[in-house]
């Protein structure tokens, strides 16, 4: 455990981003094989979807079991993990634990890279929307931390983020709206895919560019050929940390 006030060392940073890298592969590939592909493909649910794509469906549970596997690793659990304090951890993985894990990811990414391919050939709604993008951004294609980047703006720091996205209760929903300097936004993975492309590694971006995404991406349809791409990238980025 280290104080608050001091930064934290290199490797527990790392270990951070390592736990992140976990949490999507996981959340990604179920939102986009459990969730998002039925739509695409006519069907009500995964289980239909299995009965003509089962090599696929099978493809998508190995590649999601390899995430919470890393978060169970780093986290304590394989998902909501229970090992991060402030501060720190309270336990922390050997090189030893690490290195089968490596092996698994290695699997991982021909996975996600096959997912990338798969999803790409769904058809998609011709659809642009002109809204403000906002998103984390730093040095490397961010997962965590680093100031906020915008379409139509400067970067700021995460501290002034209350200067300019306010929260509002409408009468019409118990969700709260948020609006960027008074205006409609997006956030998430298509956002953060078209202000942080060119951080994106050279094999993330290879897989981008062949799934038919340019630098930039408003079609919220293709938001699942970005979940892809942002596999890609976490699994290449935690064996990378490994």
């Amino acid at each position: 455990r280290f104080p608050p006030d001091k930064p934290l060392p290199d490797e527990l940073v790392a270990l951070r981003r390592l736990l992140y890298c976990g949490e999507w592969i996981h959340s990604h590939t179920l939102h986009m094989y459990m969730l998002h592909a039925p739509d695409f493909l006519g069907a009500p649910d995964v289980i239909t979807v299995a009965r003509d794509h089962r090599e696929a469906v099978e493809r998508g549970l190995a590649l999601k079991k390899t995430g919470n596997r890393l978060q169970e690793l780093i986290g304590g659990r394989s998902i909501h993990p229970v090992n991060v304090r402030l501060g720190g951890f309270y336990s922390v993985p050997t090189r030893a634990d690490l290195a089968p894990m490596a092996e698994d990811l290695r699997r991982a990414l021909d996975d996600a890279l096959a997912t990338v391919e798969w999803v790409a050939g769904f058809d998609f709604p011709d659809l642009t929307v002109d809204h403000e993008l906002l998103s984390l951004t730093g040095a490397r294609y961010p997962l965590e931390g680093g100031t906020i980047a915008r379409s139509a703006g400067p970067v700021f720091g995460i501290e002034e983020l209350g200067d300019h996205v306010r929260e509002t209760h409408v009468p019409h929903s118990t969700a709260l709206h948020a609006t960027l300097d008074g205006r409609p936004h997006l956030t998430g993975p298509m956002a953060r895919y078209s202000l942080n492309h060119d951080r994106l590694s050279p094999l993330a971006q290879e897989a981008a560019a062949a799934a038919g995404l340019g630098a930039e991406c408003r079609n919220p349809f293709r938001s699942i050929v970005v979940r892809a791409v942002e596999t890609v990238y976490a699994v290449e980025e935690a064996l990378r940390i490994i």
